[in-house]
């Protein structure tokens, strides 16, 4: 392997190395993301818990007027019913009072209830609070670990983009704009060969080609487009080996 295709093999290294960082700096702010979205969900609960303990209070302030009104209605008609002269007044002021008795009964167990509601909407609230409070730690612990990790990653990736622009001058500029192409549609521009065939899509090279990439030329791929290398200090992968060969090498081992 020649210096230059050396250079383009690193150079490609150093590429894909840099789109890997990306990915994953990219990637990092997700989970922050996930776990700030269910915060809004806690903090909506926290909320919606509250707002239903107000309106139960509310309710209850009003059905402590309604029963202040039956209390005095049936004072009112105890008052009338000394001066009322027949029976039948007096049956039907009874009749109201006693009208007004259950009113009153009624109001007491929507009362009791309204305070259970209130009960059951205090437990809710206290563990959603809870809840809160421990996500929000999680959150800002996660934070800051995402803020390292995002520099760790970005120093790892300007040292990368350090190495690729160092890389770039050891290489012609033709071959450059060769290699930007294929790696802009293929997204890698270079395929090692191995066994004759191609690493990068499988495909079989014709002798003569084989003879070119073993010698050094830079010859593209006529299945892939990719430019051709061959790297005769690695070794041959078992799947890469012919038929022939690698029914030779099973038979050794």
């Amino acid at each position: 392997m020649n210096d230059e295709i050396f250079a383009l093999v690193r150079l490609q290294e150093t590429d894909q190395g840099i789109g890997s960082l990306r990915t994953d700096i990219a990637a990092l702010p997700k989970r922050t993301a996930a776990l700030e979205e269910k915060l809004i969900w806690q903090r909506a609960r926290v909320e919606q818990a509250t707002k239903a303990i107000r309106e139960e209070e509310h309710k209850r302030r009003s059905l402590e007027s309604d029963l202040k009104d039956q209390q005095q209605k049936i004072a009112k008609f105890r008052e009338q019913s000394s001066s009322v002269k027949t029976n039948e007044q007096f049956h039907a002021l009874q009749h109201e009072i006693a009208f007004a008795e259950s009113e009153i009964s009624k109001i007491e167990d929507r009362e009791l209830e309204s305070m259970e509601r209130s009960d059951e909407l205090a437990k809710q609230l206290k563990a959603s609070q809870q809840e809160l409070a421990d996500n929000s730690k999680v959150v800002e612990i996660e934070k800051e670990s995402t803020r390292e990790a995002t520099e760790e990653l970005r120093k790892r990736m300007t040292a990368l983009e350090e190495d690729r622009a160092r890389l770039r001058k050891q290489i012609e500029e033709d071959t450059l704009t060769r290699y930007d192409r294929i790696a802009g549609s293929r997204g890698t521009a270079l395929a090692r060969v191995d066994g004759q065939r191609c690493l990068a899509c499988q495909m079989a090279l014709r002798p003569q080609l084989w003879n070119e990439v073993r010698s050094g030329t830079l010859t593209p791929c006529e299945s892939c487009g990719r430019l051709l290398y061959f790297d005769n200090e690695k070794p041959l992968e078992p799947d890469a080996l012919p038929a022939k060969l690698k029914n030779k090498a099973t038979a050794g081992a």
